[in-house]
C-alpha cells in the first residue's frame, strides 16, 4: 500500500497533464461542504470542477495522478473514503471537462487499497504489446487469519480491464486460491500507474 498524503484542512493541489499535450495542469480540491469536495484545474484556458463524495473526518487528500491506459493523458484517483486500513477512490477522466470514469455495470468506478492482514485491495497498470496499457484491480481475503505469521494465504481475484473513452471494460478475469501475500496475482502495486 502507498502513503497518502497527511489529512488537510485547505485546498490540497496536485499536478497532472489531463489532456495529453505534455502541458502539466494544477489540480486544486478544496472542502465543499460536509462530506463533499470539488476537484477543480484549466485545462487550455478552460475551467473545469466536478463535486465527489469527501471524507470529513480524515480531511483533504491530493488526488493522484495516473495514467491507467498509456494514452499520454493521466487519470486523477481521488480519495473518497479513508478508513483504519482501507481508502477508497474515485476515478476521474479529462474529455471536454472533469467527468467520473464509469466501471464495466456503467456506474462511477470505486476503487479500495489496503485492507490490512485480512484483506488485499489494490490497483496497478501494465504495459501491453500494443503501447498501451492495461489497468487491474486485486480484491482477495485472508483463508486463514489464525495461520502462522508469514503463511497467511489469500484468496480473490486479479481483474484486468482497458478504458477507453472514459469507460473500463472487462479483458480478463483470474480467480485464485491459497496464494501467499508474495505472488504476482495478489500484489497490487499503484506505482505502476504513475
Amino acid at each position: 500500500m502507498t502513503a497518502t498524503a497527511a489529512p488537510q484542512a485547505g485546498p490540497v493541489t496536485t499536478t497532472a497533464d489531463l489532456d495529453g499535450n505534455g502541458e502539466i495542469e494544477t489540480v486544486t480540491t478544496t472542502m465543499a461542504g460536509d462530506n463533499d469536495q470539488v476537484i477543480s484545474a484549466t485545462v487550455n484556458g478552460v475551467p473545469t470542477s466536478i463535486h465527489l463524495p469527501a471524507d470529513t473526518q480524515a480531511g483533504l487528500q491530493a488526488p493522484r495522478a495516473a495514467d491507467l491506459n498509456g494514452d499520454g493523458s493521466q487519470e486523477l484517483l481521488v480519495p473518497t473514503s479513508v478508513g483504519a486500513n482501507t481508502t477508497q477512490f474515485a476515478a476521474l477522466h479529462y474529455h471536454d471537462g472533469l467527468h467520473q470514469i464509469a466501471g464495466p455495470d456503467d456506474k462511477p468506478l470505486t476503487l479500495a487499497e489496503g485492507g490490512g492482514v485480512a484483506t488485499k485491495l489494490g490497483y496497478n497498470c501494465s504495459d501491453t504489446e500494443g503501447g498501451g496499457r492495461a489497468f487491474g484491480t486485486v480484491t482477495a481475503e485472508a483463508d486463514d487469519l489464525n495461520a502462522p505469521s508469514g503463511q497467511v494465504t489469500y484468496t480473490g481475484t486479479r481483474t484486468v480491464y482497458t478504458l477507453r473513452d472514459g469507460a473500463l471494460t472487462v479483458q480478463d478475469t483470474t480467480p485464485f486460491t491459497h496464494r501467499a501475500d508474495t505472488d504476482p496475482l495478489v500484489i497490487a502495486d499503484p506505482a505502476t500507474c504513475s
